[in-house]
């Protein structure tokens, strides 16, 4: 019985953060603004519910199926690809490095609050 109820909590998320980004034409994608508020609430929590956990368990299990179709859509698109691929890898580089600043600053900043 738990894990509907933890399904249709994320479900849930995913619609209000759908409504809340097509009232406000925000530029931010439903979903995401679901997943702030699930942080959010579990932040306010302090804890993970049995059921949301359970859930998200078997999702990450078979998180690797949902890159299937990107898979597929670069193959369809490999000649755009091929005109591209120094910008492309410029911004998978550039975003990589500011992804690993940001956790190393973020971490350093989290760590010296705790102490």
């Amino acid at each position: 019985m738990n894990i509907p109820f933890g399904f249709l909590i994320l479900i849930f998320l995913l619609l209000v953060g759908n409504i809340i980004a097509e009232v406000s034409a925000l530029p931010v994608p439903g979903s995401i603004i679901g997943m702030l508020i699930l942080l959010g609430f579990l932040h306010w929590r302090r804890s993970i519910p049995e059921a949301v956990g359970q859930v998200s368990d078997g999702l990450i299990r078979y998180l690797g199926l949902l890159f299937v179709p990107a898979g597929a859509g670069v193959s369809a698109y490999w000649g755009l690809i091929a005109d591209q691929w120094a910008m492309i890898i410029f911004a998978s580089f550039g975003s990589t490095v500011l992804t690993l600043v940001f956790c190393a600053l973020l971490y350093k900043r989290l760590s010296d609050a705790e102490k």
